[in-house]
């Protein structure tokens, strides 16, 4: 009988989950086993898993679990425990040659453990069973526009940092009346890869908010017209690069006495990769401090990059709800799915690159 753990996340910020009380409860009518670990920060309360039959038990107390349990999570792990004993279920972010990815992969090997990365969890068509792109380019697209408008009204409020949303019509509410302070002309905004999951996220954001949006996907940067692109106020990347092949802007490029450039959301957030599109910064900024100035472009401007790492979850419970209801039908299929074949697979693989 398969037995699911559900992780409290040991991000301060992520209050998203990977199962729903109403997909959990799914699974414990298939015959699963779900223990639930109490959260202060989860967007959905401990009763309300307490009320359909999981287990609960304290935050962190996975380091101890028993063996056979798999445990669940979205985002990665701390440092500690340095041996992963468990087949473990979250995002790792280490598949691509990011910083420390050896190390990280060594606490598995050295532990027993086994990685399902929920990023290369695929069937067998190679499509990905669940994610959060439309709303990563959803918040990536408002924070991107919100820094745009507030600056074109003379004001300077998110640099002081974010929080959660309620919903989105509070944000739509929020930068219709920021651009209404101003009767200039609306910035111009463009979306690389706006044919995908998150490109069509972020294009349905900004239209809502009244921006024109120049929708970019392969065909358009396959020959890149940068004078183009650097035309645009705003630029949010929704392109998540697995090998070389495409440069959007260095720093030489937004400094260009042609460039307008002033602020981009970067939504795929990869700077550790070596095929990050954009090499202009060299870390995630975060909810406390979103912004890091880069540039300053051709009107003496500053560009501003905004490139969070967990964007959906600052519309945590929205986020939480669609993602669940997509993963479910994979999570009722373990471990013998093609989703996790393919995604242990990808594991061996990686492990074998390590040498480990």
């Amino acid at each position: 009988m398969t037995h699911f753990w559900l992780r409290d996340e040991d991000r301060a910020t992520e209050r998203r989950t990977a199962l729903t009380p109403k997909n959990a409860k799914i699974l414990l009518d298939a015959g699963f086993i779900i223990t639930v670990e109490k959260s202060e920060k989860r967007a959905f309360p401990d009763m309300d898993y307490e009320a359909i039959g999981c287990n609960l038990v304290s935050s962190r107390s996975w380091v101890s679990a028993p063996a056979g349990v798999t445990l669940l999570g979205l985002k990665e792990l701390r440092e500690d425990p340095v041996r992963l004993t468990h087949p473990m279920i979250h995002f790792a972010h280490i598949y691509k040659d990011q910083t420390g990815w050896e190390t990280e992969m060594k606490r598995f090997t050295d532990g027993g453990g086994q990685l399902y990365d929920i990023e290369f969890l695929t069937n067998d068509d190679g499509r990905r069973v669940a994610a959060f792109g439309y709303w990563a380019g959803w918040m990536g697209a408002a924070l991107g526009a919100w820094r745009v408008l507030e600056r074109r009204a003379g004001e300077d409020n998110l640099t002081k940092g974010v929080s959660v949303f309620e919903d989105q019509a509070g944000i739509v509410q929020t930068l219709k009346a920021l651009a209404a302070k101003s009767d200039t002309k609306m910035p111009r905004a463009v979306v690389i890869g706006a044919k995908g999951r998150s490109g069509s996220g972020a294009v349905e954001c900004l239209k809502s908010i009244g921006f024109k949006v120049t929708e970019w996907d392969k065909e358009e940067t396959q020959n890149l017209d940068r004078d183009t692109l650097m035309s645009h106020e705003l630029l949010v990347n929704c392109v998540l690069m697995f090998g070389p092949g495409l440069l959007l802007a260095n720093k030489e490029h937004l400094s260009a006495p042609t460039s307008k450039m002033q602020v981009i959301s970067d939504v795929s957030c990869d700077p550790f990769s070596d095929f990050n599109p954009l090499p202009v910064y060299s870390e995630p900024t975060s909810w406390t401090d979103p912004l890091v100035k880069v540039a300053i472009n051709g009107d003496g401007v500053p560009v501003e990059v905004t490139a969070i790492d967990n964007l959906p979850s600052l519309l945590p419970k929205s986020a939480s709800i669609e993602f669940s209801d997509q993963f479910v039908e994979a999570l009722k299929s373990y471990p013998d799915g093609a989703p996790w074949i393919n995604g242990l697979s990808v594991f061996n693989k990686i492990r074998e690159k390590s040498g480990l």
